[in-house]
């Protein structure tokens, strides 16, 4: 009697499990999919954002300068107001070219997200691992008719996924999907 079972024994003849390797090769492609772009309005709405946060430098820097008549900021106030610009500047163009970069697409069991300009990043979320899922809006979104869709996962307080730029007409559309497949899902 040999002291090592045979892998049948272990695990039973069970002809449905099989582990096959598969090769880089042989794997398809993300690239090949279609992307969707994000609302243009986007672009617009995440500009005034920008602007919006160097505005307060600004104006706190003004009222430093000429109600509290700060002494360094009588010196340097100009430098200041000027880098302020700048990065106001900088900001802009970051906005500009990483709108370039979000996209997304539906798939029949997942939804994919790229986005990033420097550190791009692509995300799948698999539809079997979605708890739920909400579309919501701000004031600049509402002003801009966008919205944002936040597919959770389950084990986190925050979403997985968040899209924004969508119209809340799509955002609605896709949520709705997202619900059904993961009804289905479950049933299966």
């Amino acid at each position: 009697m040999t002291p090592y079972l045979e892998e049948e024994e272990v695990f039973g003849a069970t002809p449905e499990f099989s582990n096959e390797q598969l090769f880089p090769a042989s794997l398809p492609q993300m690239a090949t999919l279609e992307y969707s772009p994000l609302e243009k309005n986007l672009l617009k709405a995440d500009i005034i954002w920008s602007v919006l946060f160097f505005s307060v430098g600004l104006i706190v820097s003004l009222v430093l300068r000429y109600v509290f008549d700060v002494e360094w900021m009588v010196d340097y106030g100009v430098y200041i107001w000027l880098v302020l610009v700048v990065l106001t500047l900088i900001s802009i163009l970051f906005v500009y070219f990483e709108f370039q970069k979000k996209s997304y697409a539906i798939r029949q069991k997942d939804i994919v997200y790229n986005s990033g300009l420097f550190w791009q990043s692509s995300i799948v979320v698999p539809f079997n691992r979605v708890q739920h899922c909400e579309v919501s809006q701000g004031p600049i979104d509402r002003f801009y008719n966008l919205a944002e869709l936040k597919i959770f996962t389950a084990g986190g307080a925050s979403s997985d996924l968040s899209i924004s730029g969508l119209s809340p007409e799509t955002a609605a559309r896709i949520k709705d999907f997202i619900v059904i497949k993961t009804g289905i899902d479950e049933e299966e």
